[in-house]
């Protein structure tokens, strides 16, 4: 790239936000929820609008493409690309303002959905759209993408709830969207500026394309591929912030968003509906659909079986009766109780009725209607998160399909997926049409590449002959948009362009994802020609079958960058930074052992930088869908720096605090307590063994706690039940309050405790 050094210079000098240009940082930001791979050319984590509109007019005279991104979630690779890269979830990811009275908010693009929802709950209102990412799917994301999710049947997509944007464009130009009345659109079009420059020739491309585009556009609800021409075609009233939902960061850069906001339904519902045969569920869903449900979410038996073994979700799978080959989720929301669960009732007499289901549980909203959204909700990540070389891959899952012929579509996927000798699994949206089918494959593997291939194209012309829609809500990226041309046909294709070419004339907005894609076994993140270094451990992964195979297990759903609920992952809690997410440690770790990272291998510095902020907590282990764990990876590549380096000595002193607490706690502690935080003493631990001074170690106690349980044991009894209490370091010689109030609680019990 020309004057490389010159750019990053400048945005260093001129910038207020991150900007992360290191090898690590860069590869780490290379990858997405995908299958894809393209290495940035800078990171730019933007402080306010200026930051934004500063390194967009600066990239453009260093004729550096931009890439927009969201959480980093994105299925189809939009997100990956050789272009300065602008991730709004650190700092730009406030809400400005909200309209409780006309139901609308304000908000910056790398606000959390879930995290906007949390503080709408108590005006009684939401953000209807619901991708199963939504505790880290950002909301410039959403519309970059228009997302829509579960209860799409009742609220569409993100382009339904998008009311305006503040965007800029690749040349500085700062638009505002909203709705124009036809005399409003022709008052911008008389603007002598760039503005009405865009309204004029964009009327014309839409006009002068009018009847193809009704013709050529699927017929179903779900439909994300391309531009939406179709929300502009033979309608008077045009709102182009409509234009930009779904152009997946391909013609402008979204600064804020205005957005419609829904009631909280009232009361709700959910049955599961069991069933014995896979295309039996499918075909049920046109008699479930008379009875008006909020949701219908297929899981096949493949993630119904991976749900039961998995750490996260097997407490929740109480509801699964007998050995289904599938399930559907039904949802229902009423205005009182009683109206949430009569439906259902209704629904499940007639599908009995028509021999369809076999079990069908139903649950008002509580624990158990919650256990059961839990499970659809981890579904993406516990298939990816599937054992072995071979992974369920997105590439012809997004398909949107109209439900009278959704099962003869399914049948003959799966017979495509049986010719080509791969398996698949399946979950989502029957509602609507959009079942994910992912194929079983190992890209790794020449063999699988070509089926790959082979699979999307036979897939693309089966959806075409069905009439549906080949991008139903995970949107184009790199691996949907080679095939736009062949599914629109020339002349709307070449419309596509023009509005491409009209908001961004020189191509810099994230290139090559809708207009001018590469064929879909290009920029692969695994390859034929991949190899891990191999790694020599202690430990003996035999669930995984490699320290290797632990670190893939990473899919890349982003699940430990949630903010809210849960402990995964403290660190990015704390930081907001991507290097301190498992997800971030994990592609951290595989960038080194493939050799991406440097010639260091697991002894590059940045990977020890990136694994130090790690807690060991175990969180990702119990709470990421894949069970990744991220504090035994860590330990592998600490025994190599510790047998390579030796142990440095603020490790030694930590190693060493459960003999040093056992010693001064008791008559010493006070002495102690007082010596250990005075200032001179912090000072000097701060220079030796590099414990910040501003750091207070915690106080040794003057009675441990298992003195005080030795004087406080109560007599044994024969009828009363045990409980063992495992007295740690913490416990023992800092903080006896909690293990003295826990022992007098079970004793008030019943229980008679003893100490582990």
């Amino acid at each position: 790239m020309p004057n490389q050094l010159l750019f990053l210079n400048d945005l260093k000098l001129n910038l207020k936000g991150d900007v992360l240009t290191d090898e690590a940082s860069l590869g780490l930001y290379a990858t997405d929820a995908s299958v894809y791979q393209i290495k940035p050319v800078a990171i730019l984590l933007p402080k306010d609008e200026t930051d934004v509109i500063t390194a967009i007019r600066i990239a453009g005279s260093h004729r550096v493409s931009i890439l927009p991104r969201g959480g980093g979630t994105s299925l189809a690779g939009q997100t990956v690309g050789h272009s300065m890269v602008l991730d709004f979830s650190k700092y730009m990811n406030n809400i400005l303002e909200v309209n409780p009275e006309e139901r609308w908010a304000r908000v910056q693009p790398g606000l959390v959905r879930d995290e906007l929802n949390a503080a709408l709950e108590p005006l009684g209102l939401h953000f209807a759209p619901d991708p199963a990412t939504s505790s880290r799917a950002n909301v410039g994301g959403m519309i970059g993408n228009n997302s829509s999710g579960t209860k799409s049947i009742l609220y569409g997509k993100t382009v339904d709830h998008v009311l305006e944007l503040k965007v800029v464009l690749a040349d500085g130009a700062l638009l505002h969207l909203k709705e124009e009345s036809p005399e409003g659109y022709q008052i911008k079009e008389e603007q002598p500026d760039r503005e009405g420059e865009i309204y004029r020739q964009f009327k014309k491309i839409i006009r002068s394309n009018e009847a193809e585009i009704l013709d050529c556009f699927p017929k179903v609800m779900r439909r994300v591929q391309g531009y939406n021409l179709d929300e502009f075609a033979g309608q008077e009233h045009w709102n182009l912030s409509q234009l930009i939902c779904g152009s997946e960061g391909t013609l402008a850069t979204i600064l804020n968003a205005k957005i419609n906001l829904e009631p909280l339904p009232r009361f709700k519902a959910v049955c599961v509906v069991h069933f014995a045969e896979l295309l039996n569920a499918i075909r049920a869903v046109t008699a479930m659909l008379p009875f008006r449900p909020a949701a219908i979410e297929i899981l096949d038996h493949s993630i119904v079986e991976l749900s039961r073994k998995n750490l996260t979700t097997q407490r929740h799978c109480h509801f699964i009766e007998g050995d289904p080959a599938a399930i559907q989720i039904v949802e229902f929301y009423g205005e009182t109780a009683e109206e949430a669960l009569k439906r259902p009732r209704q629904m499940i007499a007639q599908l009995k009725a028509l021999g369809l289901g076999y079990a069908f549980p139903l649950f008002p909203q509580g624990p158990k209607y919650e256990d059961v959204w839990v499970i659809r909700k981890k579904g993406l990540g516990l298939m990816l998160g599937m054992k072995g070389d071979k992974k369920p891959l997105p590439f012809i899952e997004d398909a949107g399909i109209p439900t009278d012929v959704l099962p003869e579509y399914i049948r003959r996927v799966l017979e495509i997926c049986k010719k080509h000798q791969t398996q698949a699994a399946m979950y989502a949206h029957a509602s609507v049409g959009v079942i994910h089918v992912r194929p079983i494959l190992d890209l790794r593997q020449a063999a699988d590449i070509e089926r790959f291939k082979h699979i999307a194209d036979e897939t693309f012309e089966l959806v075409k002959e069905y009439g549906g829609s080949w991008s139903g809500e995970h949107g184009d990226g790199l691996v949907r948009s080679f095939y736009l041309r062949r599914y629109f046909g020339d002349q709307v294709y070449e419309a596509l362009r023009q509005v491409k070419l009209l908001f961004d004339p020189q191509a810099r907005m994230n290139p090559g994802k809708i207009i001018d894609a590469p064929p879909i076994d290009q920029n692969l993140r695994y390859g034929a020609a991949y190899r891990d270094q191999p790694v020599e451990t202690v430990f003996q992964f035999r669930e995984d079958g490699s320290f290797e195979n632990a670190v893939h297990m990473c899919s890349g759903v982003g699940e430990c960058r949630k903010m809210l609920g849960g402990t995964m992952c403290p660190s990015f809690k704390a930081t907001r930074d991507e290097e301190h997410a498992t997800r971030g440690r994990a592609n951290a770790l595989r960038l080194a052992m493939s050799g991406q990272l440097s010639t260091a291998g697991l002894s590059d510095k940045r990977l020890i930088e990136t694994l130090d902020l790690c807690l060991s907590c175990k969180a990702c282990k119990s709470e990421c869908p894949s069970n990744v764990d991220m504090a035994k990876l860590k330990s592998e590549v600490w025994q190599k720096k510790f047998d390579t380096h030796g142990i440095p000595w603020r490790d030694r002193f930590i190693r060493d605090s459960a003999k040093v607490a056992s010693r001064f706690s008791g008559p010493l502690a006070p002495f102690v307590n007082s010596i250990q935080n005075a200032p001179f003493f912090r000072s000097l631990l701060d220079k030796a063994v590099g414990i910040a001074r501003n750091r207070m170690l915690p106080a040794y106690t003057s009675e441990p706690f298992y003195q005080w349980f030795e004087r406080n044991r109560p007599s044994p009894t024969a009828t009363a039940r045990r409980v063992v209490l495992f007295a740690d370091t913490y416990l023992n010689y800092h903080e006896p309050n909690i293990g003295i109030a826990a022992t007098r609680l079970l004793q008030a019990c019943g229980y008679e405790v003893l100490l582990a």
